[in-house]
């Protein structure tokens, strides 16, 4: 789904520049490496461990082995597990901390096993490493699953080179996961080129957007200056000409107070309503979020959020921030999406994100957030509001307004 243009049939380039197409594949993309990691992980570990034991089906280790790689799989579920932006850090540093001690403790079992690995390289140790570094696909956005890939690849191969010579497991150079941290390096800078290749023209659109409301505003202004001096200021110049020599009367001297109280009030010459800028307060609100740390990815018709009703845009805006300020203080992400549907009497504005989710029906019906902040702003210009959510999947709220106040 994609923006429709502005009036005229013509895309504006802010219209252009946040047309959908683009982002929704590269959030496939993101999400689809994600799940790849996650699951080749998993994989690689299960298929090692299944290995090891047709190999040596005897060995008294096989248990303590299969304990080791759910350790590491656990900590590995650490990197998707939702909790709040501010612990991101903190969560990620216990997955490594945790897979790190799984993989030390690999060690030590197989080193001991009847059929030890001759060097830290060999198999079944280089699979685990790689699968510890397919998990870290999950660590985040932009640079996170870079650092902790080299993160665990550091702590890894430091522990192979001290631990391993100690237990008869030579340290080893593992191309293997020298070749899996490189691609997830060469994945993260990939996305960190498309997004800077997106980003700039969205703030060149946003730069355009806000010179054109600049040139609008001062084009109305001089509107109104060559009104007021025609109006006012020529009327006045015509009377004191045509007055003949005296005092000016009463009426005269009256008017030319109107005009000089007008010309020296500060807002004569402004517009009676600053013109929004394109895509007005919506996108206004949306750019704070962003401002305070939110990656927020809009799609949809944005061009139709210019054709609302001055109180029904301020509304909608101020729900719309809630909302996106909720998923940043209770969702456990930094990444929200935004999308705009309109029919022919209004838009619905679906904010969603796939953060800890919660459940509806065990929120007190006083608390200001959806109840006051959202649901009373958008009701009382004769919208609705919808919320879907569920612990563990995400929150979606469904805000449906029509063109014209109908309250």
């Amino acid at each position: 789904m994609t923006a429709r243009g502005s009036a005229g049939g013509r895309a504006g380039p802010y219209d252009r520049a946040m047309s959908g197409p683009l982002r929704t594949a590269r959030r496939a993309l993101s999400d689809g490496l994600r799940a790849a990691g996650l699951w080749y992980g998993t994989g690689v570990l299960v298929l090692a461990w299944a290995t090891t034991a047709l190999a040596d089906g005897t060995m008294p280790g096989l248990g303590l082995l299969a304990v080791t790689a759910a350790v590491i799989a656990a900590g590995g579920l650490v990197f998707v597990l939702p909790v709040p932006r501010r612990f991101g850090a903190l969560a990620v540093l216990a997955a490594i901390v945790v897979m790190t001690a799984g993989y030390a403790a690999t060690l030590v079992v197989l080193a001991r096993s009847p059929m030890p690995p001759g060097t830290t390289a060999a198999f079944p140790l280089s699979p685990v490493k790689t699968a510890m570094l397919a998990f870290a696909v999950n660590a985040g956005r932009r640079r996170a699953p870079l650092l902790a890939g080299a993160a665990i690849v550091a702590v890894t191969e430091a522990c192979s080179a001290t631990i391993g010579p100690a237990l008869g497991a030579h340290w080893a150079f593992d191309l293997p996961e020298a070749a899996t941290l490189a691609l997830i390096a060469l994945a993260s800078s990939g996305f960190l080129i498309g997004g800077m290749r997106t980003e700039q023209p969205r703030r060149a659109s946003m730069a355009a957007a806000g010179e054109e409301s600049l040139a609008r505003t001062r084009s109305i202004a001089r509107s109104r200056a060559a009104a007021v001096v025609h109006d006012t200021v020529l009327g006045d110049l015509t009377v004191v000409a045509l007055t003949g020599p005296g005092r000016l009367t009463a009426p005269g001297v009256e008017r030319l107070h109107r005009t000089l109280e007008l010309l020296a009030s500060p807002g004569w010459a402004a517009p009676a309503e600053e013109p929004a800028a394109m895509g007005g307060p919506v996108l206004t609100a949306i750019a704070r979020t962003e401002a305070a740390g939110l990656a927020v990815r809009l799609d949809g018709e944005l061009a139709e959020l210019r054709g609302l009703a001055p109180e029904v845009e301020r509304a909608l805006a101020a729900a719309v921030e809630q909302c996106l300020v909720n998923t940043a203080q209770h969702a456990g992400t930094d990444v929200a999406d935004v999308t705009v549907l309109a029919d022919r009497d209004g838009l619905t504005v679906m904010v969603a994100d796939s953060g800890a989710g919660f459940e509806p029906d065990s929120v007190d019906r006083n608390r200001l957030g959806i109840s006051t902040a959202v649901r009373a702003r958008i009701e009382e210009v004769g919208g609705t509001v919808r919320v879907f959510a569920q612990p563990g999947i995400g929150t979606t709220v469904l805000l449906s307004v029509p063109k014209e106040r109908t309250t």
